[in-house]
């Protein structure tokens, strides 16, 4: 049997072949029958061959629900799971949705990077990102066999040249210290805290507000941070640390005599499991800002106050590695963050090349 073919609407033509006793089977677009019977004869070989496979018919966002359901909800932070579904959901299904996923061509993704680039105005960041997840869903139908390549491991990042990147200005050490007086006199003890808390330690806001009452060891000066709170759907959930790895972080006496006050006189009777804060990361942040308002200092971002802490202990002559270490970031990926400089301490540094002449 040669295979045999019929003409639907919209110029699409049904494929069937059987070999070996299985059917096989492919819809096609063609301009006419001459067309439709040479795509047949094409079908026919790659069947024969052994090169045809049924799976060949998955669009993208079939297959995209795979990667999702039987890989990512089980092995990807909540976090970065709703993350790749707001990706798919935003841009990446409108371009590649419906294609078939043997369809998508190198071309096709250079394509729409460069759309992201020129239609959205999104950074080139951005843009690595959303490429980046195309590239993880093909290379899951790889393996998967689905695939014989991935076709967007070698797309280039177009630069988006109108969209600088953001600078970060930090305090300087007078707004360091309107801040710290401003806080002394903070009514909202549970802020106040978490505040203080996350200027010493530097952590990410989701490990201050998961700190508890057995995370913090008071004879030996130190808190530990092994865990983090985010958000979900409907709530909140409790998980490991980013890099899923536990941290001793030392900290001053007087910080560590605010949390044994904080403690005492404002959670009752905890115990060990006990949070030292209620506070939504989000409300956090919200409150952050709020204070920030009522007391005329200049607006920053909780995370600013992360890059503040390793800036401070980097210019007082701690090891770049060690303070990266202190924020739980891997070694290998220390000089990728929070380096900007204070500004008095730049100041310093054109000080001392002044001086040399």
């Amino acid at each position: 049997m040669a295979g045999t073919m019929r003409k639907r609407s919209n110029g699409k033509y049904f494929l069937e072949y059987m070999c070996n006793g299985e059917r096989y089977s492919q819809t096609v677009k063609a301009n006419n029958d001459t067309e439709a019977s040479k795509l047949l004869a094409l079908f026919v070989t790659e069947v024969e061959k052994g090169t045809y496979s049924k799976q060949s018919n998955i669009t993208f966002v079939e297959f995209a629900q795979l990667f999702i359901d039987k890989y990512a909800t089980d092995n990807l932070s909540p976090t970065t799971l709703n993350d790749y579904k707001n990706r798919l959901n935003k841009y990446i299904l409108e371009d590649f949705g419906r294609m078939k996923l043997t369809s998508i061509k190198r071309l096709h993704i250079q394509e729409f990077a460069n759309k992201l680039v020129k239609e959205y105005n999104l950074s080139s960041k951005t843009v690595k990102n959303y490429i980046k997840l195309i590239s993880s869903i093909l290379n899951k139908a790889v393996e998967w066999d689905y695939l014989q390549i991935n076709v967007a491991d070698k797309v280039s990042i177009p630069k988006n040249f109108s969209k600088p990147k953001k600078e970060v200005i930090l305090y300087s050490y007078d707004e360091i210290n309107d801040l710290l007086m401003a806080l002394e006199n903070l009514e909202d003890k549970e802020l106040q805290m978490a505040i203080y808390s996350s200027f010493v330690i530097g952590g990410r806001r989701g490990e201050i507000v998961a700190i508890s009452t057995g995370s913090v060891h008071t004879d030996d000066s130190y808190v530990e941070i092994s865990s983090g709170i985010i958000k979900v759907r409907g709530g909140t959930q409790l998980k490991d640390t980013k890099n899923e790895k536990k941290r001793k972080v030392y900290v001053p006496r007087s910080y560590m005599n605010k949390v044994q006050d904080y403690i005492i006189n404002f959670l009752g009777n905890p115990t060990e499991d006990t949070f030292l804060f209620t506070m939504h990361p989000d409300t956090y942040s919200k409150k952050f800002k709020q204070f920030l308002k009522d007391n005329n200092l200049r607006e920053i971002n909780l995370k600013d106050l992360r890059a503040l802490n390793e800036s401070i202990l980097v210019n007082r002559g701690v090891d770049i590695v060690a303070a990266a270490k202190r924020l739980g970031h891997l070694p290998s990926t220390a000089t990728n963050y929070y380096l900007d400089q204070i500004p008095e301490e730049d100041k310093k540094a054109s000080k001392i090349l002044e001086d040399l002449f």
